[in-house]
Parts: C-alpha cells; sequence; structure tokens
C-alpha cells in the first residue's frame, strides 16, 4: 500500500491493547466512485454537511485544471458536492463546485472545508500560486438557484509566512479564520534548512466590504523544543485558546529521524496582547510518534492519533489536572487491528470513539475503520470494533481523512489504491451504518 511505504513503524511493545477485535456487522455502502478527470481524484479531507444532508470535500487532484504528475495530467484538484438521492433507492448526484486551476487559486487542496454562519466555505490549497506556497480560499453560495458559487483567494503564502498549509481550518464566533501551514516561517537556524519548520496563522476578515483580509503569524516553529512541521489543523476551546499537533520536533532523543524529536502537542493562549506557545508533550516514540491528526474536544479532555508509536499507530487522551496535561495512550495498533492512522477521531454522546486506518493488518486489508469503547472501570484497557476493512477488489483503499457522524452512520472518504486488484482507484465517498 502506498502511505505504508512511505511511513514507518517502530518495533517496541504495547502500551495498551485490548483483548479481542471483534468485527460488526455493519454494512458499507459507496456513495460515489470518483473518476479521474474531470470529476476529481484522491479525496483526503474530512467531510462536512450542511443542514439538508449534503456532503462537501476536496479532491486533491482532477478537475479541469492542468497539473502535471508522473509525465501527465492528474488535474489541480476540486472543491464537490455530493447531494442524498431524492427517494430510497436513488443514487448520490456529484457537483463539481470549483476546480483550481494552479494560478493565484492554488493547486493540490488536500484539507477538508469548513463553513461559516453564513454559508460560506473555506479551505486551503497546499501549493502552486503566485508564490508557490498556496493559499487560503472562499467560496460562497450562489444567490439563485443554479448560479455557480463565487470563488475568492483569501491569502497567498510567501514563504516567510508560512507554506504549504494542509490542514482543516477553524472558524470562530467574528469570523475569524485559524490554521497551521506544514512549512516556512522562514527560521533562521539550520534544521528546517531555509524554507522554515511551520506557522500557526489567523486570518482576519477585512472592516468594510471589499477589503483585504489580513494575516498574522501568531508562531513560528523552531523544530527544537516547540516542534517542527504541523500537518493537522487546530482545536480551539471555550476560552479562545489553540491546540495542536507538529509531526516531528520536541527534542525526545534519537528513536525519530526526523528534526529532533517524534513532535509535540501545543497549545497557543492569547495574554497581554501577545500568543504564547506551551508544549504539553513531547512524544518519544515509547508512547506514540508522529501526529498526523487534529485534535477534538470531549468532556474536557483532548484525544487524537499518532501515525507511528510502538508498533503501527496509536490513539491517546489528554487530561488536565493540578495545572498541567497528561497523555495517555489509550490504544496502540498491532498487525491485526490496523495500521497507520493519519486522520484524528470524531467522538459520540456514550464518549466511543471513531477513527480510520490508512494501513490495513496483514491480511491484505487496505485500511479500516474502527470503533474504541471506553472502559466501564476507569484504568481498564478501551476496546476495539473493526466496523469495516477495506479490501482488495472490493472497495477502494486508504481512508486518510477523518469520519463525519450522521444519524446511526459515518461518512468518510477513501484516497485510492495502485494495486490493479483494488476497485476505486481514484477514490471514493463512502458510507456505513453503526
Amino acid at each position: 500500500m502506498n502511505c505504508s511505504i512511505r511511513l514507518r513503524a517502530g518495533l517496541f511493545a504495547l502500551v495498551c491493547v485490548a483483548a479481542a477485535v471483534p468485527a460488526l456487522a455493519t454494512q458499507e455502502k459507496i456513495l460515489y466512485t470518483f473518476t479521474g478527470l474531470p470529476d476529481g481524484a484522491v479525496p483526503l479531507g474530512t467531510l462536512i454537511s450542511d443542514k439538508a444532508g449534503n456532503l462537501y470535500g476536496t479532491t486533491e487532484q482532477g478537475g479541469t485544471g492542468l497539473c502535471t504528475q508522473g509525465g501527465g495530467n492528474a488535474g489541480c484538484g476540486t472543491i464537490f458536492e455530493l447531494s442524498p438521492p431524492s427517494g430510497k433507492t436513488g443514487s448520490w448526484s456529484e457537483t463539481i463546485l470549483y476546480s483550481f486551476q494552479a494560478g493565484a487559486d492554488g493547486s493540490i487542496p488536500m484539507a477538508g472545508l469548513v463553513f461559516d454562519g453564513q454559508g460560506n466555505l473555506y479551505g486551503t490549497t497546499s501549493a502552486t500560486n503566485s508564490f508557490g506556497q498556496g493559499t487560503v480560499f472562499e467560496l460562497s453560495p450562489p444567490a439563485s438557484s443554479g448560479a455557480p458559487w463565487s470563488f475568492s483567494t483569501l491569502h497567498s503564502f510567501k514563504g516567510s509566512d508560512g507554506a504549504g498549509p494542509t490542514g482543516t481550518l477553524i472558524v470562530d464566533h467574528s469570523g475569524n479564520l485559524y490554521g497551521t501551514t506544514g512549512s516556512g516561517g522562514y527560521y533562521s537556524g539550520t534544521l528546517c534548512v531555509s524554507s522554515g519548520c511551520g506557522t500557526v496563522f489567523e486570518l482576519s476578515p477585512p472592516s468594510t466590504a471589499g477589503g483585504q483580509w489580513t494575516e498574522t503569524v501568531l508562531h513560528a516553529f523552531t523544530a527544537s523544543h516547540d516542534g517542527a512541521y504541523p500537518r493537522a489543523g487546530l482545536a480551539i476551546d471555550q476560552a479562545g485558546d489553540l491546540f495542536g499537533t507538529t509531526t516531528e520536533g520536541g527534542n525526545t532523543g534519537t528513536k525519530c529521524d526526523g528534526l529532533s524529536g517524534c513532535g509535540t502537542v501545543f497549545e497557543l493562549q492569547f495574554s497581554a496582547g501577545a500568543w504564547t506557545e506551551h508544549v504539553l508533550h513531547r512524544f518519544d516514540y515509547t508512547d506514540g510518534a508522529r501526529p498526523f491528526s487534529t485534535l477534538v474536544f470531549s468532556k474536557g479532555a483532548l484525544y487524537g492519533t499518532t501515525s507511528e508509536a510502538e508498533n503501527y499507530g496509536s490513539v491517546f487522551e489528554m487530561t488536565f489536572s493540578a495545572g498541567r496535561w497528561t497523555l495517555t495512550s489509550i490504544f496502540t495498533f498491532n498487525e491485526n487491528d490496523g495500521s497507520f492512522p493519519l486522520s484524528g477521531v470524531t467522538i459520540d454522546a456514550a464518549g466511543n470513539l471513531f477513527g480510520t486506518t490508512d494501513g490495513g493488518p496483514d491480511d491484505g486489508s487496505y485500511g479500516n475503520i474502527y470503533e474504541l469503547s471506553p472502559p466501564a472501570t476507569s484504568g481498564e484497557a478501551w476496546s476495539q470494533t473493526i466496523l469495516h476493512n477495506f479490501t482488495a477488489g472490493k472497495d477502494s483503499s486508504g481512508p486518510q481523512g477523518g469520519l463525519l457522524q450522521g444519524a446511526s452512520v459515518l461518512y468518510g472518504t477513501a484516497s485510492g489504491c495502485i494495486s490493479s486488484q483494488c476497485t476505486g482507484g481514484y477514490g471514493t465517498v463512502f458510507a456505513v451504518t453503526k
């Protein structure tokens, strides 16, 4: 599998394993299969939905733009909408809301989208614009039925203020956007060469109609104790503090062969007119490594995943007590239950966690959808249930985005596969009934 080749797993003892991995009799349904050009290819981000049940997402490739990859045109990416059927037996229908052209609009959108209160969509592209470093964009709904959505580039990264955003944005009550860039910031040290170790940024809307959005770099990473290369989006609490992860940095030893550490969990707090970063946890491989996931709050705790750990990745919980945050690995993946969770988790009202792994067990699977249920007694092991295994010849593979919860159903995307045995090679949108 392609992601299994890109990522390496460590080999240590397990921290926390469930006694068994039962399989739930769930039903997967493919809602849409991408064909490459022009309807899109390789969906990587998490889906969102509106009140009518329409799904919205991005594809990294496909569309009408001219972006070459492997010697041919792969397309520059799309923004799409999937509308549910009007009847019980109909098919979902796709509408391309925008095709990126690799100009000032950018290309290769890898993150999901976010709505504001007025129904506008916001997102990022990871590459190609006037400066070649990625963009932040807005897509506004049409004023009348059948008219096209209106696209605007809100910000073009220059490198010094960030480059290559791949995480989903968040929007606060004032309409400010917050996000991360995986590189850029032009830290003058040697660890990130000349490109910088990544940033956390804020985009503020104009005070008058037709004005320019204003970008502020809240933090530029140095790859030392504060981390490097944040690939995921941010979480925000009721006080307006920001929480996120970096895939490298932290200065925790040599078990990770990246930039001085295995990654961090960080918080940014605003006080006295300035933002200050606090590192809440530095991974050292025994408790996880290289978190690509966006954190999620539930009942005062933070939850996330690491793409590597003592075997093939982990799910962790962070709790706050006595003035400090403490991380606990609540589940570590092994060769039997999935590998390389690149997305975070979603949580239901009962406290169950749902997520995806990009790789599968050693039985030929191409990733899976899992549920983790909390123990009845504090301190005991969480129990995992495999809701679906993506398998050769039946469906797509590589679910790298997170899951969207509906009423008794989970929606997600699979990025596609290079194996001739696997269908849905350009990716799919799926639903799994819980």
